[in-house]
């Protein structure tokens, strides 16, 4: 699983093309990592997000929802986006190549035809996604692919704490934009990018059952196990990894030490790779004298 592979969006272009498998799962509960950190008046909880998840896990329970239910605050990486169609302007800025480029102008034509079939096969409109930047085909391509499998954004974890702190009358906040995060994933460097492309081109197998390992270090509580996943997959794109994870996370650890000033508890929920392996939010937050405590459960 690549970093594109590992970042989601709620990007309703792709999920509009397929729904999630109606499959019966038997009930399997997990455990996931939660963290704490505390001062005399103000409670951060960290956790760790996969934003598509198959049916059956029963993971919003024991401590992660008594923690939610103590947080007058539930904090993400960016808040949902109500109204789809609001992303057009955005897409148009930032996805499509302002050189006027298409894929196969990048794409030996070996590379590209094998592209093509990889993009037919998964269900997406190749011709229509051929201007687009390489980021934003790899992301649209791999949500469409995970959702297939029978990962569901409406069971994600961002859906299922959103859905939850509105319904509490929670206060939503976010770490970013979601043009933030685009231009982040904009700026990603193009020769990273196509790695992306030939991932999923010629290893999508490989790509779902490291997904699949990820979750099971996820749903058991072994966030070291799955970072040390990820790192050895992202080694390929180490300027990527910085944009989209160490420097992020650097930033976010940064506001929190700003919300510790301020009373309260707020329930932090990120994509999980922010959470795990050197250089993580908890790893800045260390260097800056704050305690982090992994809670037991």
């Amino acid at each position: 699983m690549n970093i594109f592979q590992g970042k989601f969006l709620w990007l309703a272009a792709a999920l509009s093309l397929v729904a999630a498998p109606a499959l019966a799962a038997p009930s399997r509960d997990a455990d996931p990592a939660l963290w704490v950190m505390r001062d005399a008046d103000t409670t951060v909880y960290l956790f760790g997000t996969v934003h598509l998840l198959p049916a059956g896990l029963t993971w919003f329970d024991d401590a992660v929802a008594k923690a939610f239910d103590a947080s007058d605050e539930l904090q993400m990486e960016i808040l949902p986006v109500e109204d789809p169609a609001s992303l057009a302007p955005l897409i148009m800025k930032l996805a499509v190549d302002p050189k006027g480029r298409t894929m196969a102008q990048r794409l030996s034509p070996q590379d590209h035809e094998a592209y093509r079939k990889a993009l037919i096969q998964i269900g997406l409109p190749v011709d229509q996604l051929e201007p687009l930047e390489p980021w934003f085909v790899a992301l649209q391509a791999s949500v469409v692919l995970y959702v297939k499998a029978g990962y569901d954004p409406k069971l994600g974890a961002e859906e299922i704490l959103t859905q939850a702190a509105k319904k509490a009358g929670k206060k939503l906040t976010a770490f970013e934009t979601p043009e933030k995060q685009f231009s982040i994933l904009d700026s990603t460097p193009e020769a990273e990018q196509l790695i992306g492309i030939r991932d999923l081109t010629y290893k999508s197998d490989q790509q779902m059952a490291l997904l699949n390992k990820v979750l099971d270090h996820w749903a058991q509580g072994k966030s070291e196990e799955a970072g040390q996943l990820l790192n050895e997959e992202m080694k390929s794109t180490p300027e990527t990894v910085r944009l989209l994870l160490t420097d992020r996370n650097a930033r976010w650890a940064k506001q929190l030490q700003a919300r510790m000033a301020q009373p309260g508890t707020v329930f932090v929920a990120v994509g999980a790779g922010h959470l795990a392996g050197a250089n993580s939010v908890q790893d800045y937050l260390t260097r800056a004298g704050f305690k982090i405590k992994r809670l037991s459960y």
